[in-house]
Parts: structure tokens; sequence; C-alpha cells
């Protein structure tokens, strides 16, 4: 059975647990640090954690933003998405981008309605089809499985990481405060190992063969903010550490940006623009062969 969606709520509901107890703290007022942070964290768990089931995946109308980046010595990848969910059936639209090649871009567009989703090829991915469009039935699950949506899969993975981390080690927890509007931030640091095991970056062989055990001890900082009805505003990680003759630098942000409206919807150009993947064995065909030229 997948655990994620359970994990992800179990360090929610940690954290709305501090949220619940420190609303009402000035800004900038400190809950417990350490130690006494994880016991005060874990004395609220279990009766918070049901009200955070749907946290990140069912805010609706809402933009976000996230960003990769991840250096192994010289070699180094950095990317952004943006996307945007909004109406009833729910539409949703995610855009990649690569800060390292302009070229590798691709929009991902799901229409409330009919039974078709559509990409826009970047320049990197042309040769995939002989339009800059194609549309292809929609996944079987649809949209019922929030954290398979790639507009908030950074937050899914980074919050999987969290409480995973949590679990093993309540003592990550670092400390919390109230901030301005009744929001609250908590810190903890969460190995890299955890990091590496929850798949918030799949590196390649040639890299993932030269972290060693040591490296994966090493503390990744992260801080997790929450809005004052307890839903999530930002998770950030960030980190430099080096082992094995190696040097790491990573840094991993998600934040909900803002209120989406149509307006954040592609509008879909002239049929002549689009080329028809007509069923799963042809939209499988075509992940794969994006899969090749990704190099994932």
């Amino acid at each position: 059975m997948n655990k994620r969606p359970t994990t992800i709520l179990c360090v929610l509901g940690a954290v709305l647990a501090l949220t619940t107890a420190c609303g009402q703290a000035r800004a900038g007022t400190a809950v417990p640090k350490g130690a006494d942070a994880a016991t005060y964290v874990g004395t609220k768990f279990e009766a918070a954690m049901n009200k955070l089931q749907d946290t990140i995946g069912d805010q609706r109308d809402v933009t976000s933003e996230s960003g990769a980046y991840f250096r192994f010595d010289e070699k180094y990848i950095r990317s952004t998405i943006s996307s945007a969910r909004t109406g009833s059936p729910e539409s949703r639209v995610s855009r990649h981008r690569s800060q390292k090649n302009p070229d590798d871009s691709i929009d991902w567009y799901t229409p409330g309605d009919g039974a078709v989703e559509y990409a826009y090829l970047g320049p990197a991915y042309k040769s995939l089809a002989p339009t800059p469009w194609i549309s292809m039935p929609k996944p079987e699950a649809g949209l019922a499985i929030p954290c398979a949506w790639s507009g908030i899969i950074t937050a899914c993975k980074m919050a999987d990481a969290i409480a995973v981390a949590y679990n093993a080690d309540k003592k990550i927890v670092k400390g919390a405060k109230s901030l301005p509007e009744k929001r609250i931030e908590l810190t903890a640091d969460v190995p890299f190992g955890k990091f590496l095991e929850r798949r918030v970056e799949i590196l390649p062989a040639s890299i993932s063969d030269a972290i060693t055990e040591e490296m994966k001890k090493s503390p990744v900082p992260t801080t997790v903010s929450l809005n004052a009805d307890g839903t999530l505003n930002q998770i950030v990680m960030d980190a430099k550490f080096e082992g094995g003759g190696h040097k790491i630098e990573l840094r991993y942000d998600f934040r909900f940006s803002g209120k989406a409206s149509a307006q954040d919807l592609p509008k879909l150009p002239d049929a002549a623009q689009i080329t028809v993947l007509p069923d799963k064995a042809a939209r499988d065909d075509f992940y794969r062969r994006f899969t090749e030229l990704k190099g994932v």
C-alpha cells in the first residue's frame, strides 16, 4: 500500500497542532525548541491530523510556484514549476521550465470538462510530435489522486520526507514561532537520506552511487509555513554540506502564490496545431519517448 498520504497527514497534522496552540501568540513568539518541541508536537498530533487530510491537495482556485536546485560538485539542475487550478469542474495547468536549458519547457493542461488533456511542447521536445500541441486521453484515475498532479508534487514529496523523518526521530523538530496574521512557522532538520528516500529529487546513478551513508545523515534545514486556518503556505528545504570528497548544495521550495482565475489557463489553438494521441497505447508511447528525451 502507498503510505505517502498518511505520512503527509502526519507532518502537517503536527504542524497544525502548533498552529492551534500558538495562534493567539504575538508575532515572533517562540514555542519550545529541540526535544521540548518534539514532545509538544507529539501531544497534539493525533487530535489535529484528521483536520489536514486535504491540506495540500484540496486547496481550490489557487496558483502556486515551486523551484528545484541541486548541485553535486560541478553538475547541477535548476528548474521551476508554476501552476493554477480553478473552476468547477476544476481545470489545471502546470508550466515546467528548466533554468539551465531554456529549450527544456513543457506545459500540461487538463480542462475540467471532457475526457482529453493537453501538452504544449517546448523546443527540446518538438521531435515528439509534428505540432506544438498534443492531446491525449485523461488518465483513468483522472484528478482523484492529488499528489499525482505535477503542480503540487514538489510540496507532497517534501512533506512526505519531513513526515518520514519526524516519525523516525521526533527530535528533528528544531522550533516553531508565530508570525504576523496568526501564521505559524516550523523548522526541522531533515536527514539528507530521507530527502533521497522520498524522491524529492531523483538522482542519476553516477551521483547516487557516490553518496555515502555519512552524507545521508547530513541535515537539510527545512521550514514549513502555515496560514492562520492551518492551510499550507510554503515549504523550503535549503542546505549545503560536504562529504566523501564531494560538495552538495540544494534548495527546494513550494508556495501557494495567489488566487487563480480562468485567465490563468491557456487558450487552445486551432485543431490543425494539435496532434491527437487517440488512446492509452499512444499516450504511453508518448510518455516513454518524453522520458527518454528528459533523461529521467
